[in-house]
């Protein structure tokens, strides 16, 4: 069995956009993301080419969890990096938006490029929502934690 015949037909054609929606991101990574600009390109162009492979299996796969596991290791990354979770929410809506311009582009009016548009809009305002929960999820993780070594501190002779 052809494994495109198995793929919705709107991730199939996000595929097709993928390098031009690529070559957007790498035109204006120094706009997108201050970790990207130090980059040269061919390593812009994998970071950049990781996550919209990652975006092209969300569309196909719809996977909540594998979403949420790929943002976690994203924001890990970044953090490692000393890059704000702020500014990798940012990056990834910006990618989000630009792959979303393209495909409307690209569409030229067409039912196929308006339902692209939408649903790759539907997408980056999800993972915006997922990297608040992460962010959220992380900052409570914090603070219980603070409160555990404040209770302690506070019982200490």
């Amino acid at each position: 069995m052809d494994k495109m015949s198995t793929v919705p037909p709107l991730a199939r054609a996000y595929e097709g956009l993928r390098p031009k929606i690529l070559q957007r991101l790498i035109e204006l990574r120094s706009s997108l993301d201050p970790v990207l600009a130090r980059l040269d390109e061919a390593a812009a162009r994998a970071q950049v080419g990781a996550v919209l492979e990652h975006l092209g299996n969300f569309l196909a796969t719809g996977d909540l969890g594998m979403h949420r596991a790929f943002l976690h290791t994203l924001l890990a990354m970044r953090a490692a990096e000393a890059q704000s979770p702020a500014a990798v929410l940012a990056m990834l809506v910006a990618i989000g938006d630009t792959a979303a311009q393209v495909a409307q582009e690209e569409g030229g009016g067409t039912a196929e490029g308006a339902e692209l548009t939408l649903l790759l809009t539907r997408v980056t305002a999800s993972t915006a929502r997922a990297v608040n929960d992460l962010i959220a999820d992380q900052l409570e993780r914090r603070a219980q934690s603070w409160g555990q070594i404040a209770k302690r501190q506070g019982s200490a002779p």
